[in-house]
C-alpha cells in the first residue's frame, strides 16, 4: 500500500518525541500534509499518536490530581475535536495547509515568550473555553503545541500537573478525531488497519528515542528540530502558493 511509504515519517516523528518528550503530531503532520491531503495525513496519524499518548498517560503519576483540578479541559477538548474535524471533512481543506504553518511559526515563536512571572488561576469555564479551542485545532490541523505554551506560561502552570492534563487532552482530542472521522463515514478502515499493525514499530521508535534523550546536546538538538520545523512551515507556504 502507499500509506507504507509514509512509514519513515511515521518512525522520525516516534523517534523525535521520544528523545524530546513531545512532537509526533506536530511533526508528523505538516510533513506528510507536503505528500497528501490533510485529513488523509490526520486519520494515517491518529493511531499511533493515541498509542504514543497512551503509553505517555499510564506512565504518569499525577493524573488523577490533574484530572481533579483541571477535568473541564481535556472534557471540552473532545468537543472541540468532533467540530472542529467536522469542519475539516466539510469544507476545501486546502486553505488549512497555510493555517497549519501559521501554527508551527506560533509554536516557533512562543516557545522563546518567557511568560508571567506570578500565577493565574482559570475558572473552570475559562478551561472549558481554553479545552474547547484545543479540540477545535486538534479537529482543523491536528497540532495544538502553541497553545498549550502559550496557557502555560501565562498560568504558571504545575509542570507536572501540565504534563498529566494535556496527556489527557490529546488523547480526548484524538478520540474526538475519531468519531468526527467515523460520523463522517472517512474512517478508511485500511488505512486504520495498516497503522495498527505499524504501532510496534512506532513505539519501538519512541523507546529508542527515550533511551537517547539523556545522552545529546538537548540544546543542540533543539536548535537543529526548530531549522527543520521553519524549513516545512516554509515548504507549507510555498506548496499553497503554489497550488492556491
Amino acid at each position: 500500500m502507499e500509506e507504507l511509504a509514509f512509514l519513515p515519517i511515521l518512525l522520525f516523528a516516534a523517534f523525535i518525541h521520544g528523545a524530546l518528550g513531545f512532537g509526533f503530531p506536530l511533526i508528523a503532520t505538516p510533513i506528510l500534509v507536503l505528500f497528501m491531503p490533510l485529513p488523509a495525513a490526520i486519520l494515517l496519524t491518529l493511531i499511533p499518536t493515541v498509542s504514543i499518548n497512551l503509553v505517555s498517560f499510564f506512565t504518569e503519576k499525577h493524573w488523577r490530581q490533574a484530572l481533579r483540578e483541571y477535568w473541564p479541559i481535556p472534557t471540552f477538548t473532545i468537543v472541540g475535536s468532533i467540530i472542529g474535524t467536522q469542519i475539516l471533512l466539510s469544507v476545501d481543506p486546502s486553505p488549512f495547509r497555510m493555517v497549519l504553518a501559521l501554527v508551527l511559526v506560533a509554536y516557533l515563536v512562543t516557545e522563546h515568550l518567557t511568560g508571567s512571572k506570578q500565577e493565574h488561576h482559570l475558572p473552570k469555564w475559562g478551561m472549558a473555553l481554553f479545552g474547547l479551542g484545543l479540540g477545535l485545532l486538534a479537529g482543523v490541523v491536528n497540532i495544538f503545541a502553541p497553545v498549550i505554551v502559550v496557557f502555560a506560561l501565562y498560568t504558571r502552570m504545575n509542570p507536572t500537573l501540565m504534563v498529566a492534563t494535556f496527556n489527557m487532552s490529546f488523547l480526548t482530542s484524538k478520540s474526538g478525531q475519531i468519531i468526527g472521522f467515523i460520523i463522517n463515514d472517512a474512517f478508511d478502515p485500511d488505512v486504520v488497519l495498516l497503522t495498527v499493525a505499524l504501532v510496534p514499530l512506532v513505539l519501538l521508535c519512541l523507546w529508542i528515542g527515550i533511551r537517547i534523550r539523556r545522552k545529546i546536546d538537548r540544546e543542540t538538538y533543539m536548535q537543529l528540530l526548530r531549522g527543520a520545523l521553519w524549513l516545512i512551515a516554509t515548504a507549507l507556504v510555498a506548496d499553497w502558493i503554489a497550488n492556491g
